[in-house]
């Protein structure tokens, strides 16, 4: 079985470089172009079952993914993003250059991360995503031949991690652009990611939806 994990399209907090975590911000016209494009690109997998996130950016985004496909799109909640407590809504260039902020060190040194009030930890994280795995994904290896799940960008991450052990430290290692599409394959009990965030836009296209 393969799994396709697909991160939303962009929102206006991507686009003013806003840190969003849990926060529930819709797609951009931008975003649903992206999309679109990506929608078009995968057209032909044949996904048996569909995961999303709770969050409406999400959501949207596998709406568009699977609209002319008759799948129902089942929402669990350990697929939200990473929640940044307090720091959500903070300016990234802003954390960039105060590293006595908070979420500095989540961007610059993560391997030494304490989360802002109401925030998670990386091992927060990664719990959900080791549940999600144990609970759903690898139960399903013999019902299915593919799946989609979409989500965001530090979610998937966390599911990498758990796959081939990333250490914290690592957890920028490769980018996560919006609709970037990871594929992870699960053959008799073992997860191995074969493909990681690759997108099928041109990063100059002018939204167009």
């Amino acid at each position: 079985m393969k799994i396709y994990f697909i991160r939303h399209g962009e929102t206006i907090w991507n686009k003013e470089k806003k840190i969003q975590g849990q926060s529930d911000i819709p797609l951009n016209e931008y975003g649903k172009e992206l999309a679109h494009i990506t929608a078009d690109a995968i057209k032909d997998i044949p996904f048996d079952i569909v995961y999303s996130s709770p969050l409406i950016r999400a959501l949207e985004t596998a709406e568009i993914l699977v609209k002319k496909r008759d799948l129902d799109i089942l929402v669990d909640s350990r697929l939200t993003e990473m929640c940044f407590g307090e720091g959500e809504g903070e300016s990234l260039p802003e954390i960039h250059s105060h590293p006595e902020m908070k979420l500095y060190n989540f961007i610059h040194n993560p391997g030494e991360y304490i989360p802002p009030t109401g925030g998670e930890s990386f091992e927060e994280l990664y719990e959900r995503c080791k549940s999600f795995i144990e609970d759903i994904i690898l139960p399903a290896e013999n019902k299915y031949q593919s799946m989609l799940i979409v989500g965001h960008g530090a979610l998937i991450r966390g599911f990498i991690h758990s796959i081939n052990k990333r250490p914290s430290k690592d957890f920028w290692k490769m980018i996560h652009k919006n609709c970037s599409v990871t594929i992870v394959e699960c053959c008799n009990g073992k997860l191995s990611v074969l493909e990681e965030a690759k997108i099928y836009y041109k990063e100059d296209i002018q939204a167009t939806w």
